[in-house]
């Protein structure tokens, strides 16, 4: 009888709730591509470390479907999310998350491959101070093979320090979590994402949670991306005038070793810290430069946890290397990033090394053209470059990685790439794609783990494409029907040619990326 209550509550809910909710108030935007590149559109945004709140992009107005809709139906699927509730106290967003999609490989012709997830995202604002956000992921899949040999080696490794050998289990996907394994060739994996925001005063705001980050402009970003596993951050953006923003993130991350000595049914895996500090000044309307700073610091080894070294909790970046220079317990970059808005093109680049290291060096440049009216169209081309020492440290713990994934370029160092993107909107109708091609790229995908097992560098060159056709349902989620096809081939390899051919629906709240 409970139950039948609850079920009753909830369907009047959903269906009175349309004359509740509200596009209003403060929310705070996912981390994926789709989002990103809605939000960079405006040459007024200050900002460059994401994820955005409202309070700062105007994306819901961007995307707003103005189409009349004469029934409930129209008006759920293309207008409003789930639930959407307006109340004295706050505001509540519900949003049902699906990546739902079948296809094949000339990989696997035997094998369906397939990307089954399912979950939600809760939103919440708490009077005018207090925001939240919450997403669940459960996920099976099947990859082609050269995707899963990318997550497997970077699986989680247990040591065995008596006999100085070393065992790689499971699998880690780029984007999502560790996995286990889901029939013969699958992986079954689940995460949560979520974080609270806290407007302490109108020029600072604190943030709490395990949610990703996204530094820059482009479509990579060789400072600080999504590509590794959420972790636990403390994050602080304090703007004390139109001109300056500041930001600080402080991260627990994991190398995937397991500890020498087990103190519960599972050895723990070794922690790391994470930081990010930035200086951005806004010189003119149209321009703004950044001086960053991304940083791995030593938190244990294979004998003992080790205290966190002071410098870890300054604010202000170039205290990193002042400790690697000192103590030898943190590995950092310091770079420059900028943005130019030139009317309906954006300018932006990453410039930076390790002052310590020679061949050090990341550098982007790159341009987003958004020669249409509709805001979800553009056309962007971006060039990045990692030398063969960035990233790296000679203490293989405090490579610049977390859960064994590179925490900024998918591909980490030794990369020379040309991207090239677009995407064209009509009446919801859009057809997108990318285009990758790696001048130079590392085809030992066990590079920079936290135990060397075989950190060689063997060059390759490889082009991807993927071009994706589909409805757009809902803009403010990212909910549409699509097809895609890719083809990604070593270009020295003649008979090295992979297709993949795939259709589903799917919400695009955040990245898994494969074009590599």
């Amino acid at each position: 009888m409970l139950l039948q209550k609850q079920l009753v509550l909830v369907v009047l809910l959903l269906f009175f709730s349309k004359y509740y909710y509200s596009q209003n108030g403060t929310r705070i935007l996912p981390i994926g591509s789709y989002f990103r590149d809605v939000s960079l559109s405006s040459p007024n945004e200050f900002s460059a470390v994401f994820p955005l709140s409202t309070n700062i992009s105007s994306y819901y107005e961007k995307v707003k479907d103005t189409v009349k809709r004469y029934s409930n139906v129209e008006y759920f699927l293309f207008q409003r999310e789930l639930i959407e509730l307006k109340t004295d106290e706050g505001n509540l967003w519900i949003t049902p998350l699906l990546d739902i999609s079948l296809g094949r490989s000339s990989e696997d012709s035997l094998n369906k491959l397939f990307q089954n997830t399912r979950g939600a995202r809760i939103e919440g604002e708490l009077g005018k101070k207090l925001f939240f956000s919450t997403a669940v992921f459960e996920n099976q899949s099947i990859l082609p093979s050269y995707a899963r040999q990318h997550a497997q080696a970077r699986g989680e490794l247990y040591p065995n320090y008596s006999s100085g050998t070393v065992n790689q289990q499971n699998s880690v996907i780029s984007g999502g979590a560790r996995t286990k394994p889901f029939k013969e060739y699958g992986y079954d994996y689940a995460y949560a994402v979520g974080s609270i925001h806290w407007q302490v005063f109108k020029k600072l705001n604190v943030s709490w949670g395990n949610n990703q980050h996204f530094i820059g402009s482009g479509y990579r970003s060789l400072l600080w991306s999504d590509n590794s596993l959420n972790a636990m951050n403390l994050s602080v953006n304090y703007s004390p005038s139109n001109r300056w923003n500041f930001y600080s993130i402080k991260s627990r991350g994991l190398n995937l070793l397991r500890r020498g000595e087990q103190t519960s049914a599972e050895a723990l895996y070794e922690n790391k810290l994470l930081s990010m500090n930035a200086v951005y000044y806004r010189i003119t309307r149209e321009l703004q430069i950044g001086l960053v700073e991304s940083s791995a610091w030593m938190r244990e080894d294979s004998l003992r946890r080790k205290p966190i070294p002071p410098f870890f909790f300054s604010p202000l970046p170039g205290f990193s290397i002042l400790e690697e220079a000192t103590n030898q317990r943190s590995n950092s970059i310091i770079a420059f990033d900028m943005k130019y808005n030139l009317g309906k093109v954006l300018l932006y680049g990453q410039l930076g090394t390790n002052l310590l290291k020679t061949k050090s060096a990341v550098a982007q440049l790159g341009t987003r053209l958004f020669l249409f009216k509709n805001c979800l169209s553009f056309v962007q081309v971006e060039y990045n470059f990692t030398d063969v020492n960035a990233y790296t440290s000679s203490n293989p713990r405090i490579h610049f990685t977390n859960a064994n994934l590179f925490q900024a370029h998918p591909m980490g160092n030794q990369v020379s790439e040309l991207l090239f993107r677009f995407n064209y909107e009509f009446k919801n109708v859009f057809i997108s794609g990318t285009l990758n091609y790696y001048f130079k790229q590392n085809s030992n995908y066990g590079a920079l783990l936290p135990l060397t097992l075989d950190n060689s560098i063997s060059n390759q060159s490889v082009f991807t494409s993927l071009i994706e056709v589909g409805y757009r349902i809902n803009r403010a989620f990212g909910f549409e029907v699509f097809s895609g096809f890719r083809l990604r081939t070593i270009t020295r390899s003649k008979n090295d040619v992979v297709t993949w051919l795939n259709a589903g629906i799917r919400t695009n709240i955040n990245n898994h990326y494969f074009d590599f």
